[in-house]
């Protein structure tokens, strides 16, 4: 064997082992933590655009969810709405579930049986789909909250 290997002592093997392991397990979780923000500022651009070119339209809350996931503890709370979205004249009525993140000032507007604010936004390919003569489903529309939720 080379004198590098035989001139550690055996420990001193195994710390380096642990430590190289170590550095790979935390290059994996940077490199997850990276993939998720991403997809997270895809998402918010994906809304921004509905937000600023969709349909306006109502929706009633049919049902109001905390899902237990906070953003600065107490600054916003991540509440799954289940929408009744009103029909207009580009899109046709429909049920759709979104997580928004609300202030706790404004968790009140967002309760069961209220109406709010939203857009309506057909998702890139449906207006094709719907050419062909496929039915219209909830899936092929793209649903963001018009209101102040913080």
């Amino acid at each position: 064997m080379s004198d590098f290997v035989t001139a550690w002592p055996d420990w001193g093997k195994w710390v380096v082992l642990g430590l190289l392991l170590s550095g790979v397990q935390a290059a994996f979780m940077l490199r997850r933590e990276r993939r998720r923000r991403a997809a997270g500022r895809a998402e918010t651009e994906r809304l921004d655009a509905v937000r600023a070119t969709g349909v306006a339209s109502t929706a009633r809350v049919m049902a109001a969810r905390d899902t237990r996931t906070r953003i600065g503890e107490t600054l916003y709370f991540v509440i799954e709405l289940e929408l009744e979205i009103a029909a207009t004249d580009a899109t046709p009525a429909f049920t759709r579930t979104v997580r928004v993140p609300l202030s706790p000032l404004h968790l009140a507007e967002f309760g069961a049986g209220k109406t709010v604010q939203v857009r309506v936004q057909a998702r890139e390919g449906s207006a094709q789909r719907s050419r062909e003569g496929s039915r219209d489903n909830a899936a092929t529309y793209d649903v963001a909250i018009d209101q102040p939720t913080g």
